[in-house]
């Protein structure tokens, strides 16, 4: 009985984690969103830029979720990284376009989420 409120706690923590990652995404996307409109920089910049706030919105989420949890830190911000790239590739995945992105473009869009995610925990 125990483990389940403690799954439950954990699922909570991942699910609180998740939301702050995706505010601290659309916040971060619309910001660069704007700078594009002013600097107009090249598809090779933004594609960067677009990474580097998946990683910065997972590092804070799996700061939280690490920080929240109170032991085995770096699984639980691991885990917020994860559900953060699952969820984003799904979402991507249900446009009307689909996926468009390279295969080594997904791969490493899922392990700097994870890696950010899991960093955040362990700096927590």
């Amino acid at each position: 009985m125990e483990r389940g409120i403690g799954m439950a706690r954990g699922a909570g923590r991942i699910l609180r984690a998740l939301v702050l990652e995706y505010l601290i995404t659309v916040i971060a996307l619309l910001a660069l969103a704007f700078a594009m409109l002013k600097l107009q920089p090249d598809a090779g910049k933004v594609e960067l830029l677009i990474l580097a706030v998946y990683t910065l919105s997972c590092l804070l989420g799996g700061w939280y979720a690490g920080h929240s949890a109170g032991q085995k830190k770096f699984l639980h911000g691991l885990a917020a990284g994860v559900f953060y790239f699952l969820l984003l590739f799904l979402i991507s995945g249900l446009g009307e376009q689909g996926i468009q992105s390279e295969p080594a473009q997904i791969l490493l869009a899922g392990l700097l989420c994870s890696a950010g995610g899991m960093l955040g925990g362990m700096i927590s």
